[in-house]
């Protein structure tokens, strides 16, 4: 019903145009896709591991290569490497653009090989800066040196990989692109199933991890010659102008379009101080935020990185500032929603995906109560990936840089304060609130940015009633259902009952953009 709703709201978007609604419906499509698929493998993940030291060993020799997945996959390197590319080609510099791409792709390759080689010679000394706590705790300590060594090499192909799936991106193939990653979830899935009754759970996966990495290299490469697109190489090794001019841009970035995974790998060592188990919850309770984040802000700024570098070569920067106000409308209408959703049947969604095997009641609960507190700051951070690719796009990185450096610091010095009173809530709260932050910064600074969303307070009164009638629906029919599979059945139907109250409320309020679609629906019916 959620998607449905968004096509019809999306072709009211003065801004949004048909073709740029159906690239945003194809990757954030293909996107829900992937997120299932990440449901199913943090579910193998939590039934073969829970929240054990084997678990919080692989999530810390996990999240580097993680961080550069989200990174270079979800808009944090596109954001640049697009408009450059993009500047090459709409200007007929066909092979022009094909020596960038090459250079970037050689750059990266020695980079990337460098800081493997690194890491896997001084394993002990970066377990040991990740995650302090595991040096009183020899057992987690041995297993994160270990499934480091076997996952950071994946970190080369996932690099190169970026470079790929960003001409996609300037190209329009965003189906190539946007499939990625759930084909990586299901090598994923499969590693961990296969591989249990050769090796250890931990282990297993950790390999499954550098297969995925391979495998999706393998795939864009063969996306390249099924669209007969010219294959980036090698080439000399040559820092021109605009190379050196790209780089200076995208260092900024690391931390800009990264704040959010930056943020989670600071949770993650501090995490790492606190009991047995934390770290888990906390990876846990952010995998059910990413479904939504990747849903509707990354999709959202995937999709807008090449249409917004358009208007700015153009020259039309009042373009620009209505697809940033039209597109944080569209997506706010949704991820208000979707977040009274994830506070109201937080416990429900965990314990019926993960409660099951090695994890226990208690960490269900423990995991619960962090996903409600991250839900809180989801729209900050949905907003802060579109304001950030609006930004990166007009070649702006200084904002964005500014915005995540103020983040981190006050995520680090709100957790240090409420970690031991509250653990993994306070590390959770210090989140959500960095986050805002985060989104405020940017816009405080960006002078040439007016923020219009129209109708947000409808919207967010409607979102306040639905949560209302979510907590009332949940009474009758989720905690009188025996069993998982009621429990299931009984969650869809609030969701889907809960989205109509929504709908409702934004029709009673008379919101533009749902009349507007209700009224073209009922035309279009009349005249059938």
């Amino acid at each position: 019903m959620k998607l449905s709703i968004l096509c019809q709201i999306s072709s009211r978007i003065s801004i949004l145009s048909v073709g740029i609604g159906r690239k945003f419906f194809t990757v954030s499509g293909l996107t829900v896709v992937s997120r299932i698929f990440g449901i199913f493998r943090e579910a193998a993940f939590s039934h073969f591991l829970g929240a054990s030291a084997e678990m919080d060993a692989f999530l810390i020799a996990f999240k580097f290569p993680s961080f550069f997945r989200k990174f270079f996959a979800e808009g944090g390197f596109q954001s640049i490497f697009v408009p450059y590319y993009t500047d090459y080609s709409s200007s007929g510099k066909i092979k022009a653009s094909g020596y960038f791409a090459s250079r970037i792709f050689t750059i990266i390759f020695y980079a990337t090989i460098f800081l493997m080689l690194l890491v896997f010679v001084f394993a002990k000394e970066f377990v040991s800066i990740m995650a302090p706590g595991f040096c009183n705790d020899q057992e987690k300590f041995v297993l994160a040196i270990e499934f480091t060594r076997i996952i950071f090499p994946s970190i080369v192909f996932i690099s190169l990989s970026s470079v790929y799936s960003g001409i996609l991106i300037a190209k329009n193939r965003f189906f190539a692109f946007a499939i990625a990653p759930a084909l990586v979830n299901i090598v994923l899935i499969s590693s961990l199933l296969l591989g249990r009754n050769v090796l250890p759970p931990g282990r297993s996966v950790s390999y499954g991890v550098l297969l995925a990495g391979i495998f999706q290299f393998c795939w864009f490469y063969w996306c390249f010659r099924h669209y007969g697109i010219k294959i980036p190489l090698f080439s000399r090794f040559k820092f021109t102008h605009k190379i050196k001019q790209f780089f200076r841009k995208l260092l900024p970035i690391l931390a800009g379009a990264g704040v959010a995974q930056i943020n989670v790998l600071i949770d993650s060592l501090l995490g790492s101080i606190l009991p047995t188990g934390t770290i888990s919850y906390i990876y846990f309770a952010d995998r059910f935020i990413q479904l939504p984040l990747a849903l509707f802000g990354i999709s959202m700024g995937v999709v807008l990185l090449p249409e917004i570098s358009k208007r700015v070569s153009q020259g039309r920067p009042d373009q620009v500032i209505k697809v940033q106000n039209d597109a944080l409308s569209l997506t706010l209408r949704v991820t208000l929603p979707a977040v009274m959703g994830l506070i109201s049947l937080a416990y429900y969604l965990i314990s019926i995906l993960y409660g099951h095997g090695r994890f226990s009641e208690e960490s269900v609960q423990n995991t619960a109560n962090i996903l409600k507190i991250f839900a809180i700051g989801l729209p900050a951070y949905v907003a802060a990936k579109i304001m950030s690719s609006v930004l990166c796009a007009q070649k702006d990185t200084k904002t964005p840089i500014i915005a995540a450096l103020t983040s981190i610091a006050v995520n680090v010095i709100l957790s240090l304060i409420l970690m031991i009173p509250f653990q993994g809530l306070g590390i959770a709260i210090s989140t959500s609130v960095s986050g805002f932050v985060n989104f405020y910064v940017m816009y405080h600074r960006s002078c040439r940015s007016t923020l219009v969303i129209s109708g947000f307070k409808k919207i967010l009164i409607a979102s306040i009633i639905m949560l209302f009638s979510l907590e009332l629906l949940k009474l009758v029919l989720i905690k009188s259902a025996d069993g998982i599979l009621l429990q299931a059945i009984g969650i869809f139907t609030i969701s889907f009952l809960g989205m109509a109250v929504y709908a409702a409320s934004l029709l009673i309020f008379k919101d533009e953009v749902l009349v507007s679609c209700f009224q073209r629906l009922r035309a279009k019916f009349s005249v059938r």
